[in-house]
Parts: structure tokens; sequence; C-alpha cells
């Protein structure tokens, strides 16, 4: 009997203190200087995070064709990921994607400065993954239930309902590659009412020469618009005489989507729901494609 007596005093002083260290580490003062390594983790970061903490983004976090938050990242310190650099900023929180060197964080972790990563989206679920562990790391939880809250909003106005058909489309990236059937794109037109025609299974996708793509004859062809405007190869293929005619005879059906939407796959993807969601689908209704 006395053993259990015991054993139940060991038990209890273990919960206690295991309750104990919980709430100390509830309490722990949230970070005061944060830098960000990484693009992804620049968004998230500069989403959630609250004014005044943020030391250093990354220099792509300043560029518009790239960066959703351009706006905001203009005006803090940009850096190149040097870790000497970072380090003589005394940082509290680093801030990085699961792609980042793990020799590079490493060192920050070497230091006791604590590092934390958003990995690569696959899927809706992952942002709000993402949403939540930069959301945790910063001491703004609430910031980010409120984000995801209005992510999902997005989402809920533009399922497209299952039983109507489907426009068929190809995401016709750069240097003639067409997005794969996988990962978050397959989620996004799905979610959308929209059959990818590229056949790769991932989200890779694969090369697509500009004949298939034309021969293919998709409903809608998705395009960077930053692609448009900038001189390159990208835009000499977009400005083919062949894709001018299918422009001619498919009016409305090259559709230019801004690259900073789809940059990391971060909630800034719900303008490219939206805005995918909205395509007109009235000559597929009278075609009865699927």
């Amino acid at each position: 009997m006395a053993r259990i007596f015991t054993s139940g005093l060991v038990a209890a002083a273990w919960l206690f203190a295991f309750a104990w260290f919980e709430a100390r580490a509830q309490e722990a003062p949230a970070p005061q200087n944060i830098v960000s390594l990484n693009l992804c983790s620049d968004i998230y970061l500069l989403m959630l995070a609250e004014p005044g903490t943020v030391r250093s983004i990354s220099f792509l976090a300043q560029d518009p064709s790239l960066s959703p938050i351009a706006d905001k990242a203009k005006t803090l310190h940009a850096n190149a990921g040097e870790v000497e650099e970072l380090i003589a900023m005394h940082p509290d929180l680093v801030l990085a994607h699961e792609f980042t060197s793990p020799l590079k964080l490493g060192l920050f972790e070497k230091l006791g400065i604590k590092t934390v990563k958003v990995s690569d989206p696959q899927s809706f679920a992952d942002i709000r993954a993402n949403l939540r562990r930069i959301a945790k790391a910063l001491g703004r939880v609430d910031e980010g239930e409120e984000a995801i809250r209005r992510f999902d909003a997005v989402l809920a106005g533009t399922r497209w309902p299952e039983s109507t058909p489907r426009a068929r489309v190809i995401v016709y990236r750069p240097r003639g590659f067409a997005a794969g059937d996988g990962g978050l794109t397959k989620e996004l037109l799905e979610h959308v009412g929209l059959a990818n025609l590229s056949g790769a299974k991932d989200d890779l996708g694969a090369y697509m020469p500009l004949e298939e793509v034309l021969l293919a004859d998709p409903d809608y062809i998705i395009v960077s618009a930053d692609a448009l405007q900038q001189r390159s190869l990208v835009r000499a293929l977009l400005d083919h005489a062949a894709m001018r005619h299918f422009d001619k005879t498919h009016e409305g059906a090259r559709i230019a989507i801004p690259s900073d939407m789809w940059s990391c796959g971060t909630p800034f993807i719900a303008g490219v729901v939206e805005r995918l969601a909205a395509l007109p689908r009235a000559p597929l209704e009278k075609e009865a494609r699927q």
C-alpha cells in the first residue's frame, strides 16, 4: 500500500513539473529581433509579425515581381543570407525554408539562436500548417488563426461544384514547362473546376513544346504576367506567331497571373483561386466538355 502511495506521489510530482515547464514555455517572451533567410519565410513573417520586431528579410522580398509583400519589405534591411552578417544582428529568432542549408541553420543553433522553417506546401492544409508554425514561433497565435479564417473564407466561396463540367487548362511556365497534375497545383485547379492537360503527374511538371500545347486545344492557357512584360526567351515563346493565332481564335483564353501570387504557395495564393474561379465557363456548358 505504501509503495502504491509513493508511486502516486512521484507521478503527481512529474505531472506538476511538466505543467510548470509547459506554463513557463507559454510565458516565454515573443521574439523581438527576427531575421528571415528566404522569400517564403519572409512572406509569412511580414504577414504575421508585430510591427517593429523584424530586423532583416531576404533581398528577394523587396522584388515586386516575386514578392507579394514587397511594399512592406522595402523599408527593412535586406540580407543575402550571409550567416556572419545576420549573427552580428543578434537575432532571437531565425526563419528559413525547409530547403535552406542545414549547415547554415546549424551555425545559428550552435549559438543558441532558435530557428524555425516553413515547409514547401503540397496542399492547402500545408499552408495552414505553415501559418500556425510561424504564428506560434512569433507569439502571434491569434493572428495566425485569423489569417487561416480569411484564407478558408476564400476557399469556401470558390469551390467548384463537382457535378459541373471542368474547363481544360495548361499552366505554362518559363522555358516551356507545363505544371504537372500534382501537389498544390492539383488541389488548386481541382478546387476551382479546372482540369490539367499537361499529363505530368507531379507538381514540377514537364517540358511541353508549344506545338503540343496548341494541339491539346485547352480552354485556357495560364501564364505568368511577368513573363509577358520582360525581354526573355519565355516572352519570345509566348509571342510566337502560333500563340498569337491561338489568341485570335480563343479570345480571352490566355490568363496572365502575377507571379507574386504564386510565390512559395502562401496564403496569397487565395488571389489565384479567386481569379481562376471567376473564369467564364459558358462555352463549356454549351459543348458539355469534360
